[in-house]
């Protein structure tokens, strides 16, 4: 009976852990990790002032690794940011995290698109390591030409805002993206438990 009991245990594991790995699978492929990985090299390495003001966490990352378009920022905690031509797709560590993002509508906004209304979904994971998601409507809301502080520059960016929208709460994300499409500065939306994630390119 004992080693019915054990062999069944066993495979009740076996029947989590593969719905976990699908589960994260699934949300890593939203967020488009999963592609054969780049590590950057220490010589390389820019720096990314990250603030998280619900969190009252902030502090700077490095590029650890590109995929496609998707590069990923590394505190010295390890905590990861993943972005997507300025995007954030993806986090980790920091507790109610961003698991993956279908981000075409932001990515659109932040080149200069996206004036109609079209869905975003971003991907989590509960307590219970089951994966849901959550659809907003989102479109570029504004764009303005405007001087503003880098580190201890003033440059000139394009200051884009995108609204997003559903049944249960209205968010707003702005991205500077300076003439070489390069997003300098961001403010972006990650989850109920995280709030806004505040970005700032570190310029050498």
């Amino acid at each position: 009976m004992g080693a019915v009991l054990e062999m069944m245990w066993r495979s009740f594991i076996s029947l989590v852990v593969a719905t976990i790995l699908g589960a994260c699978s699934q949300l890593t492929s939203l967020a488009g990790l999963g592609g054969s990985e780049v590590v950057i090299g220490t010589a390389t390495r820019d720096s990314l002032q990250v603030s998280v003001p619900v969190l009252g966490a902030q502090g700077f990352a490095t590029e650890a690794a590109r995929i496609g378009s998707v590069v990923t920022w590394r505190t010295a905690d390890n905590a990861t940011f993943s972005f997507d031509q300025g995007v954030i797709v993806s986090t980790r560590g920091l507790g109610d995290d961003l698991m993956g993002a279908d981000a075409t509508q932001s990515i659109a906004a932040v080149n200069g698109g996206a004036l109609a209304w079209a869905p975003r979904i971003n991907g989590y994971m509960n307590g219970e390591y089951q994966s849901f998601f959550m659809t907003f409507q989102c479109r570029r809301s504004d764009t303005q030409s405007v001087q503003t502080p880098v580190g201890n520059r003033l440059v000139t960016a394009t200051r884009i805002t995108e609204a997003c929208i559903n049944d249960e709460r209205q968010i707003e994300n702005t991205y500077w993206r300076n003439s070489n499409g390069l997003v300098l500065k961001s403010r972006q939306w990650v989850s109920p438990g995280v709030g806004y994630v505040e970005t700032e390119r570190v310029i050498r």
